[in-house]
């Protein structure tokens, strides 16, 4: 029988070297480039300073790859305990049934009451036992995938390299977790798996695997409802829209179109524009002309009159929502189809301290608590926010993570 009590305290291990890599990083941006740069400006104040980074950037390489290794162990964990309880639930199911244990597969004993209805009871509980080891097995195969594209040489690889490597052993470890959903099975089963499920594990699969989740046929209505919520939009239509456009430029209009996909991603789930004019700084809504690719010569831009600004500006499209209705939720309270926003903690550039830069549309929430989400500008599906809040950024310092739950009150 597989510990996930031992993955789980690999992953803690890990984690910490993690955080101290991070740290580390912080505290040389703050106390060796940045006053190297105010003070020492000479040619060898400058080789000093690129020293510092080349090193601090292999630091952060390194974390970037633990923290893919702990959220592949943490799964595993979370895939083996969910696949462990759906067996234990079938079998103790199965005992009050009154069948009997063979090895790993109930059988209907002899002199049983009622053989055929004892025969139903066997094969469904059979059928959730062979799929929670199946689950496991599956799982199990994606975190090793995982973990082995971590393997790369941080003295020859890049940050990016690092990231990308990151994001698919995160991609991995999401879909281990989808495995252990019971998908092609009848609804009969899907309920019984369902309810063999403790609430906390239930309330995991929710956050990690909501469209999945979704469209199984035997999960209750009022789940799928909940799933969906209650804004206005559709949560798990957001979250379908934002993973499968993540990659497509040709819905992209602008230089940058963060807060654009956002609220493309927004509308299609439903939420209604607000207003009726692209100029009514109080609205949120894109004209007929939208999306033509029409913008003539001479002052002004059709093309840019054709969206508010709150529809392609990140923080004026943050306030819009945050002033009518839209619930400041925090990591602690953030469900898939929820908004990011990243702001920066200090002037930079021509952004004020608090101002956001950045949006994405959040798409899953893994158990051990890492964020994913989906974005344009630069593309990305189901990308890891840990990744990005885990650094003091060398040129724009630390970041504050907003979590915005949009509400239509129009």
């Amino acid at each position: 029988m597989a510990d996930p009590g031992k993955w789980q305290a690999a992953a803690d291990d890990l984690l910490a070297a993690a955080k101290d890599c991070e740290e580390a990083v912080a505290a040389i941006h703050a106390n060796g480039s940045r006053r190297l740069e105010e003070s020492w400006t000479d040619y060898l104040g400058n080789i000093a300073r690129n020293r510092i980074s080349d090193v601090t950037g292999k630091l952060e390489e390194v974390a970037v790859l633990l923290r893919g290794a702990v959220t592949a162990l943490d799964t595993l964990e979370d895939t083996a305990r969910i696949a462990q309880g759906q067996a234990s639930s079938a079998i103790s199911a199965g005992a009050v049934a009154g069948l009997r244990l063979e090895v790993d597969v109930l059988v209907v004993p002899d002199g049983h009451h009622d053989p055929d209805t004892a025969l139903d009871d066997c094969n469904r509980y059979n059928t959730l036992i062979k799929d929670a080891i199946d689950a496991a097995n599956r799982a199990d195969q994606e975190v090793a995938d995982a973990l082995r594209k971590l393997s790369i040489n941080v003295d020859t690889a890049s940050l990016e390299d690092a990231t990308a490597q990151q994001s698919a052993a995160v991609a991995d470890a999401l879909d281990s977790i989808r495995e252990t959903l019971p998908q092609g099975q009848p609804p009969d089963v899907v309920e019984a798996w369902w309810n063999s499920l403790s609430v906390e594990r239930r309330e995991q699969l929710m956050s990690a695997t909501p469209v999945e989740l979704h469209g199984l046929e035997g999960i209750p209505e009022s789940v799928k409802k909940e799933l969906e919520g209650s804004n206005g939009y559709n949560a798990v239509a957001a979250v379908e829209f934002a993973r499968e456009h993540a990659d497509d430029t040709s819905i992209d209009i602008f230089e940058n179109n963060c807060a654009h996909f956002v609220s493309t991603t927004l509308a299609a789930a439903g939420l209604d524009p607000k207003g009726d004019m692209t100029t009514d700084s109080d609205g949120w809504n894109r004209s007929r002309t939208a999306g033509i690719d029409f913008d003539p010569p001479g002052p002004g831009s059709l093309q840019g009159l054709s969206y508010t600004d709150t529809w392609f500006n990140a923080e004026k499209q943050k306030n819009l929502f945050l002033d009518n209705g839209a619930e400041d939720v925090g990591l602690g309270g953030v469900r898939p189809g929820d908004v990011l926003y990243w702001e920066h903690t200090q002037e930079v550039g021509d952004y004020n301290a608090g101002e956001a830069h950045h949006t994405a549309v959040v798409t899953a929430v893994l158990p051990n608590g890492d964020v994913l989400y989906s974005q344009h500008t630069t593309n990305g599906r189901d990308l890891s926010l840990t990744n990005r809040m885990g650094f003091s950024d060398q040129d724009g310092g630390t970041q504050n993570v907003r979590v915005i739950r949009p509400k239509e009150t129009w």
